[in-house]
């Protein structure tokens, strides 16, 4: 079974709630990238990975009424895995572990990225985004 950390009983109606933060923060990042400057490059990787969580945050609420509340970075993955079952793909988790795996680095240990990598990044957070916004969507028809 797999383990999971500390987690908080959230109404799942409020899924969407989460979902609307990453949303906002992608929207956010494609105006870094837009404008270009690549001193934000940290930024716009920061914004990538917390999309992500928000994302894996909305999908957990939404499937299982909870949402991890560790320090531990990848519980929220675990948590993501164990809700979503077979509906998480292995190359979905495997990129998603990835992108999470980086914010220890961006944020907390003074790394500062280019914007090359920050956009490669990104651009994973933004695929993650999309099919999360697909899931959400088929839940709610189905439901």
């Amino acid at each position: 079974m797999t383990r999971l950390d500390r987690t908080k009983r959230i109404n799942p109606a409020e899924a969407d709630n989460y979902a609307e933060v990453g949303r906002r923060l992608l929207l956010a990042g494609r105006a870094i990238l837009e404008r270009g400057d690549p001193r934000h490059a940290p930024a716009l990787a920061i914004l990538g990975v917390h999309a992500a969580i928000a994302y894996a945050d909305a999908l957990c609420i939404h499937l299982g009424g909870r949402k991890s509340t560790s320090s531990d970075h990848g519980a929220g993955l675990r948590l993501l895995k164990a809700t979503m079952g077979s509906r998480l793909s292995p190359q979905i988790e495997r990129s998603t572990q990835r992108l999470m795996a980086q914010k220890d680095r961006f944020e907390y240990q003074g790394y500062v990225a280019t914007m090359g990598e920050a956009a490669a990044l990104f651009a994973r957070a933004e695929r993650f985004g999309t099919w999360a916004d697909q899931v959400l969507v088929s839940m709610r028809r189905a439901g």
